[in-house]
């Protein structure tokens, strides 16, 4: 869509400085040839992070290249946040398809409960 917008956009102030010539209206054909240019030119997109959960239970994220286990910054049924090498990743639950995200949920709560994050121990009343 953006690119559809730079070409019409380039199309315009062309059209615009044959009708009437002028000097802002040729600073415009140029600026918008310009970013008409870096608009259409192939380009690298960058790596898409990889999630996951290991065998142990932690959260692993990536870009593909390397992985490492992220730290779970907050989790709820809503909203995942992680903190990676590369900054934080936020995550919902349209981002991942329904079992990852299920498994994510678990992964995320059974890292809470293993490092004591304030889940209070079973007693007798619920077993």
């Amino acid at each position: 869509m953006a690119q559809a917008l730079t070409v019409v956009a380039a199309v315009a102030c062309a059209l615009a400085f044959v009708l009437a010539p002028s000097t802002p209206r040729f600073v415009a054909v140029l600026a918008s040839t310009l970013a008409l240019l870096l608009a259409l030119r192939p380009g690298r997109e960058p790596p898409q992070p990889r999630l996951g959960v290991d065998a142990e239970g932690a959260v692993v994220a990536g870009n593909g290249e390397s992985e490492e286990a992220a730290i779970v910054q907050y989790s709820s049924p809503a909203y995942v946040c992680l903190m990676t090498r590369g900054g934080r990743l936020a995550l919902w639950p349209d981002s991942l398809p329904a079992t990852e995200w299920r498994r994510l949920l678990v992964a995320c709560r059974w890292r809470r409960q293993r490092e004591g994050g304030g889940v209070a121990a079973a007693g007798s009343r619920t077993k």
